[in-house]
């Protein structure tokens, strides 16, 4: 799941704490908002994060303790919206797009890929472009953020994931080029079906499973038995059974089969052999 707004400040668990006039975003365009609240959801494993902006007046401090309250529930609801659907397979359109951003955030330049994975995204804001075609605003605010972090405004990675209209999803990633007398250049932001591990990340917040209980889902998926798992992971076959028993009641089902079914009913796990099985650790 995305979490934009990377350095902003946090509300946890209802505590309330927001920027006036951050830039964020806005980068060179010069945009700013009248004020960022970021919701974060660190009840489980991994955290979920929701950032609320306006343009307008600044969040008052009562509405800023509401939107505490909502921290819990929109993370709930967003690991429910990150499951997989069984809607489809990987698709044929496996290569990377491509799109170019100059100095002041334009897009300049996109590649054939890039129009087919945006055409198979939903509907949502979105902004025209002089290249013909409308570029979501996760897309703009990834591009903004690589600039932001190459001029030292921000901190981390450029990076998003989008799920498409048939269930897949995508990765998003920007970096900011290095142009001329090492001045920043313009953006490259990169579009392509997400990788095994993302998929299995977001297979894990998605059911709020632990990163051991993730380990085990995916040898367990790969066909290794009870004995063969606690063998690899050194631990007790009992230890494992536990583990399998918290899966199972994440995920809603009394099995292996239906939790195979449940969790990579969309065939995006790539298949492996037994003797290369492998884990992929957050």
């Amino acid at each position: 799941m995305p979490a934009p707004g990377q350095g902003h400040d946090d509300v946890h668990r209802g505590q309330a704490a927001a920027e006036d006039g951050d830039p964020g975003l806005g980068g060179d365009r010069g945009e700013r908002a009248g004020q960022r609240i970021r919701l974060v959801d660190i009840s489980g494993d991994a955290g979920e994060a929701v950032q609320v902006a306006r343009l307008a007046a600044a969040f008052g401090p009562g509405e800023a303790a509401f939107l505490a309250t909502l921290s819990r529930p929109l993370a709930m609801r967003l690991r429910e919206f990150a499951r997989p659907s069984g809607a489809s397979g990987p698709g044929e359109d496996s290569a990377p797009g491509l799109v170019l951003f100059d100095s002041s955030g334009e897009a300049t330049s996109i590649n054939e890929e890039a129009r087919r994975h945006l055409a198979s995204l939903p509907d949502g804001p979105s902004v025209p472009s002089a290249l013909g075609v409308r570029l979501p605003i996760w897309i703009i605010g990834t591009a903004l953020q690589a600039r932001a972090i190459a001029f030292g405004r921000d901190r981390g990675g450029a990076r998003v994931r989008i799920r498409t209209v048939d269930g897949r999803w995508l990765t998003c990633h920007a970096s900011c080029l290095t142009g001329p007398g090492g001045r920043p250049g313009p953006v490259a932001l990169v579009i392509e079906p997400a990788a095994a591990s993302d998929l299995a990340t977001m297979i894990a917040e998605a059911y709020g499973l632990t990163p051991r209980e993730l380990e085990i889902t995916q040898l367990v998926v790969r066909g290794l038995t009870v004995a063969e798992i606690a063998e690899r992971l050194l631990i007790s076959p009992h230890t494992v059974r536990d583990h399998l028993k918290a899966v199972y009641g994440k995920a809603e089902v009394s099995g292996r089969g239906e939790l195979v079914a449940r969790l990579f009913a969309d065939h995006s796990w790539p298949s492996v052999n037994r003797p290369q099985a492998r884990v992929y650790t957050r």
